[in-house]
C-alpha cells in the first residue's frame, strides 16, 4: 500500500542566510527575518515531473530499460510590506534619503531558507536560488506583492540534501 503525504501548514516566518553545505553547520546558521508573505496565495514547494528516458531496441516495440531524473523542487510565493532595506537585499537597486532606484538587470539570489511553522515544525532548505519580481499595485486600494521563485539546489558535493522537515 502506497503512503500519501500530505502538509498543509501556515508558516509564521520566513528566514533566510548563507548557503549551508555542511550538515553540522545547521546548529549555528545565523538566520535573516524576511518580509511577510502574501495570506492569498499560497506559498508553495513544489517538486517538477521527473524527466523519464526509455531504451528501445529495433527488434522490440516494447522499452528494453527505463530510467527516470529527478525534477528538482521549487518554492513559490510572494513577499508584502517590503521596506526601501528589503527592496535592495531582495530586489536589488539602491535606497537614497527619500526614494529607491531599480534598474532593470534581475538580481540573482542564492540564500538558505527556512519556514518555521506555525504551531510546530520548520522546513529548511539549505541551498535555493532564486529571484524576487516586483509587482506595484498604485491605484486605490492597491496591494504592491514581490512574488519570488527559487529553485532548491543540491547543499553541496558532499551533502546531498536539497530540503529537510
Amino acid at each position: 500500500m502506497a503512503e500519501n503525504l500530505i502538509l498543509k501548514a501556515r508558516i509564521s516566518k520566513m528566514q533566510m542566510a548563507e548557503p549551508i553545505t555542511e550538515e553540522g553547520q545547521l546548529a549555528s546558521v545565523v538566520w535573516e527575518d524576511l518580509p511577510l508573505t502574501l495570506r492569498d496565495d499560497a506559498l508553495e514547494i513544489t517538486e517538477d515531473e521527473p524527466q523519464e528516458d526509455e531504451v528501445f531496441s529495433h527488434e522490440n516495440d516494447a522499452a528494453e530499460d527505463y530510467d527516470v531524473a529527478g525534477g528538482g523542487l521549487k518554492v513559490k510565493g510572494s513577499f508584502i510590506k517590503l521596506t526601501y532595506d528589503d527592496l535592495v537585499k531582495l530586489v536589488g537597486g539602491k535606497k537614497t534619503d527619500d526614494n529607491f532606484q531599480r534598474s532593470a538587470k534581475k538580481l540573482m539570489l542564492n540564500k538558505a531558507l527556512k519556514f518555521i511553522l506555525r504551531g510546530d515544525g520548520e522546513i529548511i532548505i539549505p541551498n535555493a536560488k532564486g529571484y524576487v519580481l516586483t509587482n506595484l499595485s498604485v491605484g486605490h486600494g492597491g496591494k504592491s506583492k514581490f512574488p519570488f521563485n527559487f529553485r532548491c539546489k543540491k547543499a553541496s558535493d558532499t551533502w546531498d540534501c536539497d530540503i529537510i522537515w
